[in-house]
């Protein structure tokens, strides 16, 4: 009986195949390295404060300062106080659309909705960095009071906001506009929304007070509601 001899395998599909794999792998370095480098904090300083045990709490009201001498102070209720690791890029991009925003009218309506996506980007690059608990967050109490406590001493971001919706629903489109055209959303409201900006430094061991109302605002825009109009049914 002949004996046949195994055919080896294509040296040319197996050095494809590692070619490949090379690819592939630079391909996921390239797209790793610049998220890494989107950071512009070393968040390690965080971690070894944490582990050498120098924490500090920020604390403070968010509300509406009194009009008369023996009135009392009014709580802004559901308002939203985040801390971050201050973030260079961040501010300057926080300051730059506020400054936009007194440009013209569309800037204005896109800022506070701009400043959103901003802050949450970065919330979202801190994650990805593996520090998820550099991100806090709280609501205030019925008293306007909040308190964000056991932090990593050093240089924060405090970025609180109050949101108010504001009824002011724009005419519904006509039934021969919606079947014609591909309308826009219609405008059914909107938030007046005011943010506080707060940089702080912490040393450990140390409890630090904010006081943020409606006379130290650092920025009120407005959020649109939209919605589309439903077509015609079919």
């Amino acid at each position: 009986m002949a004996l046949v001899a195994r055919p080896l395998a294509d040296p040319t599909a197996r050095g494809g195949a590692r070619m490949r794999a090379v690819v592939l792998a630079a391909a996921f370095l390239m797209t790793a390295v610049p998220a890494a480098r989107a950071l512009d904090v070393d968040l390690k300083v965080y971690d070894e404060a944490r582990r050498r045990g120098e924490t500090v709490s920020i604390a403070g009201r968010v509300y509406t300062e009194r009009r008369k001498p023996n009135a009392e102070d009014m709580p802004m209720a559901h308002a939203v106080v985040v801390a971050l690791p201050r973030s260079e890029a961040l501010v300057r991009r926080l300051d730059d659309l506020r400054a936009r925003a007194r440009d013209s009218a569309p800037a204005y309506r896109e800022a506070a909705t701009e400043m959103r996506r901003a802050r949450e980007r970065y919330e979202k690059e801190v994650w990805q960095s593996g520090a998820p608990d550099l991100v806090r967050s709280t609501m205030v109490d019925a008293d306007g009071r909040f308190t964000l406590s056991d932090l990593p001493a050093g240089r924060w971001i405090v970025w609180a906001t109050h949101s108010q919706f504001m009824d002011k629903r724009s005419p519904a489109y006509q039934l021969r506009d919606r079947e014609r055209y591909r309308l826009p959303p219609r405008l059914v409201g909107y938030y007046a929304e005011r943010a506080w900006l707060r940089e702080v430094e912490t040393a450990p061991g140390t409890s630090m007070t904010l006081e943020l109302n409606d006379r130290n605002v650092w920025f009120a825009g407005i959020v649109e509601d939209r919605v589309l109009d439903a077509g015609p049914s079919r």
